[in-house]
């Protein structure tokens, strides 16, 4: 028997209110070493992506995380209940942990894109080759374009670095990817405590007004999914679809 998983909970929730899961079929709640597995019973291999489902899936991990702590699965995990059963058995210490990690904590996300100096014209190179010679003009240009790319990268890594002391009293945990020579040059997931959330959009609020010359995108709260991972170690060791 296959079923559809939506979370890992430390506590049974009522799911009061929740009718059925993807595919129209019932809720259940699994229960294995004290953890407890949401999921509802699936016969397809794989499940169809599109907005219903998404927002069905999404709207049950929601709920769930209003009554306990939860480590939610990514959309589209279907799984065997013996393999369900030895994932949440054998890694029922690592993902306890886990939970302790993302009790009573959301996650929110900030992306920041901001303006790259701009490379030099066709016009302005050819000038330049004219009055140094091509070959000069190449290692010029290349020195230019290391320069140029330790700069970008030491610009990237100051805001990271500007950001995560500002946020620095609301985060419990943060995932940053910094990227100089993109225009979305950082992104960022921050687990927080639901308690500080209003604080915390106070403090993003400041940040914006601090440097205007970059270019925020906000979202959440979600439920922790950057700080699950379940579904990478599902994958992995169980052979997950």
């Amino acid at each position: 028997m296959k079923f559809y998983v939506y979370c890992v909970a430390e506590s049974r929730p009522s799911l009061e209110g929740i009718a059925v899961g993807i595919a129209e079929s019932d809720l259940e709640l699994l229960e294995f070493e004290g953890l407890v597995a949401v999921a509802s019973k699936f016969d397809d291999e794989s499940v169809q992506i599109n907005r219903a489902n998404v927002l069905r899936h999404e709207a049950i991990v929601r709920s769930v995380l209003t009554e306990t702590t939860l480590l939610p699965f990514r959309f589209g995990t279907v799984v065997g209940e013996a393999n369900l059963r030895s994932f949440l058995i054998a890694r029922r210490t690592a993902l306890l942990s886990r939970l302790a990690l993302v009790r009573n904590c959301i996650e929110m996300s900030i992306k920041i894109i901001w303006q790259i100096p701009s490379e030099p014209t066709v016009t302005q190179k050819h000038e330049r080759d004219a009055e140094v010679g091509a070959g000069a003009a190449f290692l010029l240009s290349k020195r230019q374009e290391i320069l140029g790319d330790e700069t970008l990268s030491v610009k990237a890594n100051e805001i990271a670095a500007w950001l995560g002391s500002r946020l620095d009293g609301f985060v419990r945990q943060a995932q940053i990817a910094v990227e100089p020579k993109q225009k979305l040059v950082l992104a960022g997931s921050y687990l927080i405590e639901q308690s500080l959330e209003s604080k915390y959009r106070e403090q993003v609020a400041k940040l914006k007004e601090e440097r205007p010359h970059l270019h925020f995108l906000t979202s959440g709260p979600w439920p922790p999914y950057t700080f699950a991972n379940i579904d990478l170690e599902f994958a992995t060791h169980f052979g997950v679809s």
